[in-house]
């Protein structure tokens, strides 16, 4: 193999042609590199391992389209780079939705209820979706914790929008009516304990 810019064309090519050992070589050449730029952005390492596995998941189904490319490693750092971004978007929607839900359901906006107040709701919540049918789960997750839109849930998951707004009312009367006998006691348990 000649110069940088062949050798980059070359594993392109290979990619193409869905050959797994230029993915290998890829991962080989690329994976260290990726995981220490991702990681600066993470705390947990774990975190930074799941970027990139998820970059290299999306470059071998995309690899068609990596014929056009100039420079697999800036691709590579782009998808990187865009990954972290909306990991950190849904890491900071999902705060703000389980603030929102704690101070919907705890019924006070006081800012002086604990953040063991905030995270016993949370907790609970999660466990009554959790035992929802399988659709209203499926379509309160996708709504609130990761906030795709009515319209979006109803393409993704093939269901009408009305569909969609009947399984979130469902869900949200299952969670009030949970939450009203299930919450006094979690959070005398949280204050006495």
């Amino acid at each position: 193999m000649g110069s940088k810019g062949e050798t980059e064309r070359e594993l392109i090519e290979a990619l193409v042609n869905g050959e797994t050992k230029a993915f290998e070589s890829l991962y080989l050449l690329y994976g260290r590199k990726l995981l220490v730029f991702v990681s600066r952005y993470f705390n947990s390492q774990d975190d930074a391992e799941e970027i990139v596995q998820e970059v290299f998941v999306k470059i071998w189904k995309k690899r068609n389209d990596l014929k056009a490319l100039d420079s697999l490693k800036g691709y590579l750092f782009t998808i990187a780079y865009n990954a972290i971004k909306k990991r950190f978007i849904s890491i900071k929607r999902e705060q703000v939705l389980q603030q929102n839900y704690a101070l919907e359901y705890l019924d006070d906006t006081d800012e002086s209820v604990s953040e063991d107040v905030y995270a016993t709701v949370i907790s609970q919540i999660d466990k009554i979706v959790e035992q929802m049918p399988d659709k209203r789960r499926q379509v309160f997750t996708l709504c609130k914790k990761e906030g795709l839109s009515v319209s979006e849930v109803a393409s993704y998951l093939d269901i009408s929008e009305k569909t969609v707004k009947n399984q979130m009312t469902a869900a949200y009367q299952t969670i009030r009516e949970q939450l009203k006998i299930n919450l006094p006691l979690l959070l005398a348990l949280t204050l006495f304990y």
